[in-house]
């Protein structure tokens, strides 16, 4: 089973991306379009922030460091931006009017440090949360590239996960590019991971998180097929707010990185990287798996 990259990356690369990422959050500032955009919109928005792993790394964009990750937490507590997804669900709907920068934290894959770092830090803050998991991998032993850096959760863990207040949702069976199968293999890996999870925990899988997330991993008819299977809200890579009455099928994400500080990350839950969907529209051929 093969997952998303987890080795660093060069530093010269490491730098060009943090500065890629500085320039587009503080010249949203810069350029007054944050302002803008909240005198503009037509209502409501939220942001739903995607995590990978957690804990110390040398220039690991996926990694976010345990004290980064607290602060982070502590912010959406103490300001009561944390949305469950019963809540994200309700705003979807249009039966919730949420906070301004009100954001949903979404955890990829289900590596170990989900249960080590993250979940006493979200446990502590009362900060509710999801976890897209490879259901196919849970108890494996694999790292997230078949190799190296971290394993994934084992089921006593990930039952542990979903009792301190994380919504374990699908992120696939296999980690696989969803486009890249036939429709009825994606059927199966969206009905096969709603089944095992939900058998296994015994709670209601109802939203998918496309593995990669980039626009060659999805379409219309995985879409399809995917809310065939039972789910209510597929998720994507791609950076953006969401209103309410979106798109359920075609919800984007904002990636929360490492090496990053909180001024960052302010931004990012004020949409200062919204504007980074221009890059994901434009590059994310170079951003599938190989």
């Amino acid at each position: 089973m093969t997952g998303p990259k987890s080795e660093s990356i060069t530093r010269q690369r490491w730098m060009a991306k943090k500065a890629a990422r500085a320039a587009v959050a503080f010249g949203s500032v810069a350029t007054g379009r944050l302002a803008l955009v909240e005198r503009l919109r037509l209502g409501p928005e939220v942001r739903v922030l995607t995590y990978h792993r957690f804990g110390d790394a040398d220039r690991e964009p996926f990694r976010v460091a345990a004290k980064s990750f607290e602060e982070q937490v502590r912010y959406l507590a103490e300001r009561g931006l944390a949305l469950s997804l019963s809540e994200f669900e309700q705003f979807l709907a249009g039966d919730l009017v949420p906070k301004r920068g009100a954001s949903l934290v979404t955890i990829d894959d289900g590596s170990v440090s989900v249960h080590r770092v993250a979940l006493p830090i979200l446990r502590d803050h009362g900060v509710p949360a999801v976890l897209f998991t490879v259901a196919g991998a849970v108890g494996t032993g694999h790292g997230q590239d078949g190799s190296a850096a971290e394993a994934f959760v084992d089921w006593d863990e990930l039952a542990e996960i979903a009792a301190g207040g994380i919504a374990v949702q699908s992120h696939s069976m296999t980690h696989r590019s969803m486009a890249r199968l036939s429709v009825n293999e994606v059927a199966d890996e969206a009905a096969q991971s709603r089944e095992l999870l939900e058998g296994r925990l015994g709670g209601d899988v109802r939203s998918f998180a496309y593995p990669y997330g980039t626009r060659a991993d999805y379409d219309a008819g995985t879409a399809r097929a995917i809310h065939d299977a039972g789910y209510r809200c597929i998720f994507t890579s791609q950076h953006g707010a969401i209103g309410a009455g979106a798109d359920p099928l075609t919800l984007p994400r904002v990636k929360i990185e490492g090496g990053e500080g909180m001024a960052m990350f302010r931004l990012a839950v004020a949409g200062g990287l919204d504007a980074w969907s221009v890059v994901d529209r434009s590059l994310y051929a170079l951003q599938t798996p190989g």
